[in-house]
């Protein structure tokens, strides 16, 4: 019984949740296994943050580097605009943005409002 119980309850996982599964080649899995068991996740947890965490970074270095807008860099860290100015404050990361962008900027928004 135990066993249907679990393929139904992997069924409705993978059906809701939609997560593509990849595939990796590690070099060094063991310090991974120390992160999980000192964080308390299984190794798969640990691994999808792991990813969170390495897409914020890798966006907000491209921002830093000018390579992406702060809209675009938001979409690729997987987060909204606003929590996106919130990581670069929290990092002491400056807006590569102009003066005259920022006055296109309150144009538009008083067009809109």
């Amino acid at each position: 019984m135990a066993g249907i119980q679990k393929t139904f309850i992997n069924f409705l996982w993978t059906r809701w949740c939609k997560m593509d599964v990849i595939s990796i080649r590690l070099k060094e899995i063991e310090g991974l296994g120390y992160f999980s068991k000192i964080l308390h996740e299984n190794r798969s947890e640990f691994i999808r943050g792991l990813l969170e965490e390495g897409r914020k970074m890798k966006a907000v270095k491209l921002y830093k580097e000018k390579k992406l807008s702060l809209g675009l860099a938001a979409k690729l860290a997987g987060v909204t605009l606003s929590e996106f100015l919130d990581i670069l404050e929290g990092q002491k990361i400056k807006l590569n943005i102009t003066l005259d962008d920022a006055k296109e900027a309150m144009k538009n928004a008083e067009e809109l409002l």
